[in-house]
């Protein structure tokens, strides 16, 4: 199991939800932590909460939606830290409305947000990775990733996105040599952070606790796992997806999922 004491990890989206959890497990085991949130007063908060047992823990204001502020605070990142050891794809937003009241604002958002940052933030810090042959890419993609989901079409999209990414520079990095870098994928069902609060999870896909998906998280990334795919029912879509249409349609609506977004109030970010 791999040694996460000394480590370099970035975290986006680490100021709330689950990067803030996953932050704190990773000081617990004595990582160097860099910080990366668009909430200043709340990375505020996370660096004196954890500062007591991260070894070091850096925090840097940041909206991962704009190009330009991903390369500037990399660049920072990259001058503060002699190298990345573990870089963890976190941040997110949902929007929670159908496709047809979905504004281009909104998709454009949801795009750059949770697809064209994990992408970009990954070519920040993978040259180095492939330089020394030693590194771990960890992408938080959804269940949404592996299935269709009404009212969240938007964001499956891009979680399919991100599940796809993660498979093929996962299989890049060993045909290129470089198996000291591994790419690790996250697909949970629905967590309560209040990221989707109002939905009603389908049926044997309970809400996740967040302490305990954190948990799995960083312990997968230690086994470094290929998936994480939690609940249970979640790794058993791939068989579901190989049914005929009509009938993982008919699926869908006994297992609720079809309804699941009707009562959505969520934060939309998380």
């Amino acid at each position: 199991m791999k040694n996460l004491k000394n480590k370099n990890v970035v975290i986006t989206g680490g100021a709330s939800g689950i990067g803030r959890k996953m932050a704190l497990l990773l000081a617990r085991r004595r990582a160097n932590l860099a910080i990366m949130d668009i909430d200043m007063l709340r990375l505020t908060e996370t660096k004196n909460e954890l500062k007591p047992l991260a070894n070091r823990i850096e925090i840097y204001e940041c909206d991962v939606s704009q190009k330009k502020e991903i390369e500037k605070i990399s660049h920072q990142i990259n001058a503060d830290f002699p190298r990345i050891d573990i870089l963890i794809n976190n941040a997110g937003v949902v929007t929670g409305k159908s496709f047809l009241d979905t504004s281009d604002a909104d998709l454009v958002r949801n795009m750059e947000i949770n697809l064209m940052a994990v992408m970009r933030m990954t070519r920040q810090f993978l040259p180095t990775m492939t330089a020394r042959n030693s590194g771990h890419i960890v992408n938080i993609a959804s269940a949404a990733g592996l299935i269709g989901v009404p009212g969240l079409v938007d964001y499956c999209a891009a979680k399919h996105a991100v599940v796809g990414f993660s498979d093929a520079l996962r299989l890049e990095m060993k045909k290129l040599g470089y198996r000291g870098v591994k790419v690790t994928c996250i697909c949970p069902s629905f967590i309560t952070t209040g990221m989707f609060a109002g939905v009603k999870p389908p049926l044997l896909s309970p809400w996740l606790d967040p302490d305990v998906i954190s948990k799995k998280i960083v312990q997968s990334i230690q086994r470094e796992r290929a998936y994480l795919k939690a609940p249970l029912i979640i790794k058993l879509i791939p068989f579901f997806k190989g049914l005929p249409a009509p009938l993982l349609d008919r699926l869908v609506s006994i297992m609720r999922l079809d309804r699941t977004m009707d009562a959505f109030k969520g934060s939309k970010t998380g």
